[in-house]
C-alpha cells in the first residue's frame, strides 16, 4: 500500500521540527522557548518587538504553528537559529582573542569569525546582510554617544538596529622613541608637537577606521587634518602599523594601550574609546550572541583585559535601541 503522508513529517513532527501537540494549531510561550532553545524571556521579548508572529488571547501569547514554520524557514540563513556568527568591524586586541576562544570552545557545533575591517566598512557590511554584527568605535568616549548614533543613521537599514555597550580602550600615540621634552611639558602639549611636526613619518589606517577618526579630531585641534601628516605606509590593522614602527618604515602610529606593550613601543596616551557591538534586534536574541555577549561580561575578559592593559569591561551590557 502507499503511503499518503507527508513525508517531511516524522513521528509526529513537521519539516522544520515542531512537534503537534494534540492537534493544535498554536504553541505556547513555553513550547516555542523549548523549539527555539531560548528562555521565556526572549521569547516574549520577540513577540513585544514584533520579531515573530504570534497574537496574544486573554492576556497571554500563543504563536500560529503555520506562521511559526514560516518564520523558520524565511530566517533560516541568518535568523535566531543559525550556527554562526560572522562579526566585522574595529580592529582590536581583546575582541579578537574572546572570538579565538570562543571558536575553540563551540568547535563543530558553530562557527564564529571576526574581520576586522574598519567600524565604517563593518557597518556597510552589517547594512547589505554580509555580517551578523559589528563593533565600532568613532572618537573619544565622552561623545561616542551621540557619535555612534549620529553614524548609524547614516545606513538605510538602523532603525532595526541595537547596540550593546559593553567595552572601552585607552587609544594613544605609539613611538620607537619618546620624543625629547621640556619638564614643564604636558601631554597635551606633546601631544600637538607630534601632530603639528610634518617631518614625522605615520603608518596610517584606513579611513573608514575609528583610529582615523580620532586622530582626524586631533588634527582639527591644530587647525588641520589627516591629510597634513606625512603617511609613509598604510596598514590594514593596529599590529600591522606597529609592526611598520619597529621596522623603521615609520615614526608615528594610533593604536591602543595593549598593541604598545607587545610591540616595546613608547605609548602616550590620548583618550578613552568606546567599542560598542551593534546588529539587527532578531540577531540579538540568537543563542550564540547571547552566548558571546555573556563571554564579553565575565571574569575571564576582566582578567584577559586586565593583562592585556589599557582596557574597561563595563560591569553590565547596556543595550540601545536607534530611533
Amino acid at each position: 500500500m502507499t503511503s499518503t503522508a507527508d513525508p517531511l513529517v516524522q513521528n509526529g513532527a513537521d519539516r522544520t521540527g515542531i512537534r503537534q501537540l494534540d492537534g493544535s494549531s498554536f504553541l505556547t510561550v513555553p513550547q516555542l522557548a523549548q523549539l527555539l532553545h531560548v528562555n521565556e524571556k526572549k521569547i516574549y521579548q520577540l513577540a513585544g518587538v514584533g520579531e515573530i508572529p504570534g497574537t496574544k488571547v486573554t492576556g497571554k501569547w500563543i504563536f500560529p504553528r503555520q506562521l511559526i514554520e514560516d518564520w523558520l524557514l524565511e530566517n533560516s540563513h541568518g535568523g535566531v537559529m543559525h550556527d554562526r556568527l560572522l562579526i566585522a568591524g574595529s580592529d582590536d586586541r581583546l575582541i579578537q582573542q574572546l572570538c579565538n576562544t570562543a571558536a575553540s570552545d563551540w568547535q563543530q557545533q558553530a562557527l564564529i569569525s571576526y574581520s576586522p575591517t574598519g567600524t565604517r566598512h563593518g557597518l556597510r557590511m552589517l547594512d547589505t546582510g554580509r555580517v551578523d554584527a559589528c563593533f565600532i568605535n568613532w572618537g573619544a568616549s565622552e561623545a561616542s554617544g551621540r557619535r555612534h548614533l549620529g553614524l548609524l543613521r547614516r545606513y538605510r537599514n538602523h532603525q532595526s538596529w541595537v547596540i550593546v555597550r559593553c567595552l572601552q580602550r585607552n587609544q594613544g600615540l605609539l613611538q620607537t622613541q619618546p620624543v625629547a621634552e621640556s619638564p614643564a611639558s604636558t601631554p597635551a602639549d606633546t601631544i600637538a608637537r607630534l601632530i603639528g611636526n610634518t617631518q614625522l613619518r605615520w603608518a596610517m589606517r584606513p579611513d573608514d577606521s575609528g583610529t582615523t577618526r580620532l586622530l582626524e579630531d586631533l588634527c582639527s585641534v591644530q587647525g588641520n587634518s589627516t591629510n597634513h601628516l606625512q603617511t609613509s605606509i598604510w596598514c590594514d590593522s593596529e599590529t600591522t602599523a606597529a609592526a611598520a614602527l619597529n621596522r623603521g618604515q615609520a615614526d608615528l602610529c594610533c593604536a591602543g594601550q595593549s598593541i604598545a606593550r607587545d610591540f616595546g613601543l613608547h605609548y602616550l596616551p590620548v583618550a578613552d574609546v568606546s567599542l560598542d557591538l551593534v546588529m539587527s534586534r532578531k540577531t540579538y536574541f540568537r543563542t550564540l550572541v547571547q552566548d558571546f555577549i555573556a563571554r564579553l561580561l565575565d571574569s575571564g575578559t576582566h582578567q584577559l583585559a586586565e593583562n592585556l592593559g589599557g582596557y574597561t569591561v563595563l560591569p553590565a551590557s547596556q543595550l540601545l535601541t536607534i530611533d
